[in-house]
């Protein structure tokens, strides 16, 4: 790439400016007043129950996909069974995911200082915080630890061109490849900067182009390349093929009241950052330095709106990859003041409104709720085993109790949406369960989401015939039963 179509260099400064050491300082002290007091919340949110148990499951030998089943990639479980090496593990993984979510948000300033004042960059990597808060992203769900490798290969893109283009083509390709094992959506943006460094090595050397693209490529695809063969070395191939590639696509729709009531509250969360970017656009429009750069952020937005919409609307956090290129993007529009803290201010409303600030209490009504559901369960459970066909996943890390099925995540067996994407027949396996007999099942009497009523039939008459309720206990906005197997 020739000089004159190098990325730009930063605009000049505007009138409002922080010294940059100030976002070193501000945004990790801004991050951890708001995430700290989720630290050593048990059961932060159903996801991280379930990942930090097969982290910790891992560690003890049990295979994921094989011993343990579920779709998510084995990256993301590799940092949970890091964390799970410091005692229990909850305080280690939200320390990892801050860090995670700290990185990120440096990365949004040195994209925004770009064309931005470090003011403005400040407030849009701020935003992003919040909006992870909003977006279920204040603990440990993937997108928070990926968020960062993503965030970093778009620094490293965002550079002028000089001698080092190629090479840190191959480190955004690397970082990229990484991501994909923490969630595969990141796909999608993986793409998006794959099709840039591409267009890239096409401009440096036409006619060496297609060996550097098939190498870049390969440094994407190398982590997941890895997972394959090692589980093909252990003759699990198939386990790890379906569970990862396969059973995404066996999955139910999602209810149309559901998607409804979802597509609208999306709107109103993407509406201030719709605004924004388009008094971000119209403010760079006329500066032809910033142009590759505005077009790098629309691309960027675009990939990552596809990745969001590949998952559907179905949980809030899948929004959160769209937020890190979203507020990256929106930094111009802060730049000049008074309009630039009336636009961070319409962005923040919402976030800052719903945000629970009194987080420590929360952390601490959940660690008694927990110590109670827990004080259900007995000592035996660690040899009598226990199956939850419903209830937080972390129960079997609390309480060291043996499993007798490898769908231990409760949606796996008890929801309608999984009836014909876990590669077996639900109903068949209950009843494997029951006729098993572990000593302690646990049920809830509220749903979050639509049942498989006959699942839910076979259990409850499974507990009719051969357990006793002992005790139940209010976790999570619902009664969680606990039932213990019958002296016959």
């Amino acid at each position: 790439m020739t000089a004159t179509a190098a990325l730009p260099l930063p605009t000049r400064p505007l009138r409002i400016s922080l010294p940059r050491t100030y976002a070193s300082v501000l945004l990790p002290a801004v991050a951890l007043a708001i995430r700290l007091p989720h630290f050593g919340d048990p059961a932060f949110k159903i996801d991280e129950q379930f990942y930090l148990l097969v982290g910790d499951r891992l560690l003890h030998g049990a295979l994921p996909y094989v011993d343990i089943w579920d779709r998510k990639p084995i990256g993301l479980f590799l940092i949970y069974a890091f964390a799970a090496l410091f005692g229990q593990g909850f305080v280690a993984y939200q320390l990892l995911a801050t860090t995670c979510a700290i990185g990120t948000m440096l990365c949004i300033f040195a994209i925004g200082r770009r064309v931005a004042s470090d003011t403005a960059a400040i407030l849009s990597s701020i935003l992003y915080l919040l909006w992870l808060e909003v977006a279920e992203g204040g603990g440990g769900q993937a997108q928070v630890f990926y968020g960062l490798p993503v965030a970093a290969a778009a620094v490293l893109l965002l550079q002028p061109e000089d001698h080092f283009a190629r090479s840190r083509s191959f480190a955004a390709m690397g970082l990229i490849g990484i991501a994909i094992q923490i969630k595969y959506t990141v796909l999608f943006e993986g793409a998006y900067f794959g099709l840039v460094v591409a267009y890239r090595a096409l401009r440096r050397d036409a006619a060496r182009a297609s060996i550097e693209i098939i190498l870049l490529a390969t440094t994407a695809l190398a982590p997941t390349l890895l997972a394959l063969g090692a589980y093909a070395a252990m003759a699990h191939l198939h386990d790890f093929w379906f569970a990862n590639f396969t059973s995404i696509f066996l999955r139910g729709e999602t209810p149309a009241a559901d998607s409804r009531s979802h597509v609208a509250t999306v709107a109103l969360w993407l509406l201030p950052f719709m605004l924004c970017l388009a008094v971000s656009l119209w403010t760079l429009w006329r500066d032809p330095a910033a142009r590759r750069w505005q077009l790098f952020m629309i691309g960027w937005c675009g990939a990552a709106c596809v990745g969001v919409a590949s998952l559907g609307l179905l949980y809030a956090h899948y929004l959160l990859p769209l937020f890190i290129p979203l507020t990256a993007a929106v930094a111009p529009a802060f730049r000049r003041r008074p309009l630039g803290l009336v636009l961070a201010t319409f962005c923040a409303w919402i976030p800052i409104s719903q945000i629970d600030w009194h987080g420590r209490a929360a952390t601490l009504h959940s660690q008694r709720q927990m110590a109670a559901l827990g004080a259900l369960i007995p000592a035996t459970v660690a040899q009598g085993c226990m199956q939850m066909f419903d209830g937080p996943p972390i129960l079997y890390h609390l309480t060291n109790a043996c499993t007798v099925s490898r769908f231990i995540f409760p949606d796996h067996l008890s929801a309608a949406i999984e009836a014909h994407a876990i590669g077996i027949d639900p109903q068949r396996e209950v009843r494997r369960i029951l006729a098993v007999r572990p000593e302690i099942i646990t049920i809830s009497d509220v749903y979050t989401r639509p049942p498989n009523p006959a699942t839910f039939a076979l259990m409850r008459a499974g507990l009719a015939a051969h357990y006793r309720l002992v005790g139940q206990s209010w976790v999570d906005e619902r009664n969680i039963q606990v039932f213990r197997r019958r002296i016959e």
